[in-house]
């Protein structure tokens, strides 16, 4: 798939022409849902529809105050009926910068962040955090925030290697038609996934859920030996076979692998793939079940 351009937006940004949006190129926008647990944003369901109305793909965000599991608990429960119904084709996320927040223990945060996107998880949605570097560095447990999709805050012009983002926010200084009439502000963000797809045949976001169990008892294999990327570039691998597989990466300066997760269409196992670092550089993943191995080489370039 190819890298998407997106915007994110709150009651703040003023009148949005979606439609100039659209007409100038970009393909997404995260919007603002609420914070806390007692502030919803006005123009939510203002920009949804507008947006979704352009042509554009959407997504929402939530600002994390919580400083207890409890208080999480109940910022989840408000996220969740604000959102009530609504039918979004990118990731709901939490977004993790409050000040208040970040003066708590690293695991304290962490176990409030893992409370708030459970429980938004279980009840259908596809989760993301959205954090800057110092926040998954200093402030996060990534070995435990890892399990969800991350929304990367760094205004630079390469994204970081350090942490594997699938949405990156590269500037909040950007001019856009149709926004703060086109000199105010933006911020921009890049997605390298293939979200509309995604959460469509996940049935996430309150779209229907329509996976299958696995049907193939046919031996292992994969539906790529070979495959070039450029840095940043997320390709998905699709494993064929019945038992969730082993994936063990060679050459982890070079690529990162996911966690398998079960193929909507019910065809097998989706693994992402990550490419890392320039320059040209070589790589494999080896995908097991049972008894069966199969292998995938990546170049990045």
């Amino acid at each position: 798939m190819s890298t998407r351009k997106g915007i994110d937006v709150y009651n703040g940004t003023g009148k949005v022409d979606w439609l100039l949006v659209k007409e100038a190129g970009y393909d997404f926008a995260m919007i603002k849902s609420s914070e806390g647990h007692t502030l919803a944003d006005q123009s939510m369901s203002e920009n949804l529809t507008k947006a979704a109305v352009a042509g554009l793909h959407t997504g929402v965000y939530h600002w994390l105050h919580a400083v207890t599991t409890e208080e999480a608990a109940k910022e989840a429960v408000f996220f969740l009926n604000v959102v009530r119904g609504c039918k979004m084709e990118y990731p709901v996320a939490l977004d993790v910068e409050q000040d208040t927040i970040l003066r708590l223990p690293r695991d304290q945060l962490t176990d409030i962040v893992m409370a708030w996107c459970n429980q938004v998880q279980q009840a259908g949605y596809y989760v993301a955090v959205y954090a800057n570097l110092n926040v998954l560095r200093n402030h996060l447990d990534w070995s435990r925030i890892k399990q969800f999709d991350l929304w990367l805050a760094q205004y630079h012009t390469q994204m970081s290697n350090e942490f594997p983002a699938s949405i990156w926010q590269h500037s909040n200084t950007g001019r856009v038609p149709g926004v703060k009439n086109g000199t105010g502000d933006v911020d921009l963000n890049l997605s390298f996934k293939d979200y509309p797809e995604i959460i469509r045949r996940g049935g996430f976001n309150n779209f229907p859920a329509t996976a299958p169990p696995v049907q193939t008892d046919s031996p292992l294999s994969l539906d790529t030996r070979s495959k070039d990327m450029s840095p940043g570039e997320i390709y998905t691998v699709l494993a064929r076979c019945k038992e969730k597989p082993e994936v063990t990466v060679t050459g982890r300066d070079v690529i990162q692998a996911s966690e398998p997760r079960l193929d909507a269409k019910g065809r097998g196992w989706l693994i992402d793939v990550t490419a890392l670092k320039p320059p040209v550089r070589h790589a494999h993943i080896q995908v097991r079940s049972k008894e069966e191995t199969a292998n995938c080489n990546f170049n990045v370039l």
